[in-house]
């Protein structure tokens, strides 16, 4: 006997919540030729279910701070799900967007090496936007992500 899975099978309206972390804590600088990116909006798409868009100012040093951000779903509880967390964060400077981090998160939980880089994504928006390729514990293909940050 074959079962064919539809929407509507149990499977795909399990009762369960499973906690998905969109991001974790974010938290940098930026500066333009060295000095302080003042007073600059940044903005943060995250995309699981949905899109989830939000906005933080650089303070008179550049610096900027984002709250982590999860979400509950039930999601991750269907076999044939695989979570996929997509991250923006971008800074708009003379009508050019220019990407602090854009990458995705290939789990329910915050990869230990983007949480790393998270909390030390400072840039200088003259740099140019390179694809960065780290390994992680949590990831055997390791990851690829655009941004203007450099880490060392």
């Amino acid at each position: 006997m074959i079962t064919i899975l539809t929407r509507s099978s149990p499977l795909f309206n399990l009762p369960i919540n499973f906690t998905v972390n969109l991001c974790s804590e974010v938290k940098g600088r930026i500066t333009l030729e060295g000095k302080p990116f003042a007073n600059q909006k940044l903005e943060r798409s995250l995309t699981y279910e949905e899109e989830e868009v939000d906005y933080v100012y650089t303070d008179e040093n550049g610096c900027f701070s984002f709250s982590p951000k999860s979400i509950k779903s039930k999601l991750p509880g269907s076999i044939l799900h695989e979570a996929r967390v997509r991250i923006v964060i971008v800074v708009k400077y003379n009508d050019e967007y220019h990407v602090l981090w854009y990458g995705t998160q290939q789990s329910r939980k915050t990869d230990t090496e983007f949480a790393k880089r998270f909390l030390n994504l400072n840039a200088e928006l003259t740099d140019e936007e390179i694809t960065h390729r780290f390994d992680s514990p949590q990831s055997s293909l390791g990851h690829n992500i655009k941004s203007i940050c450099r880490w060392t």
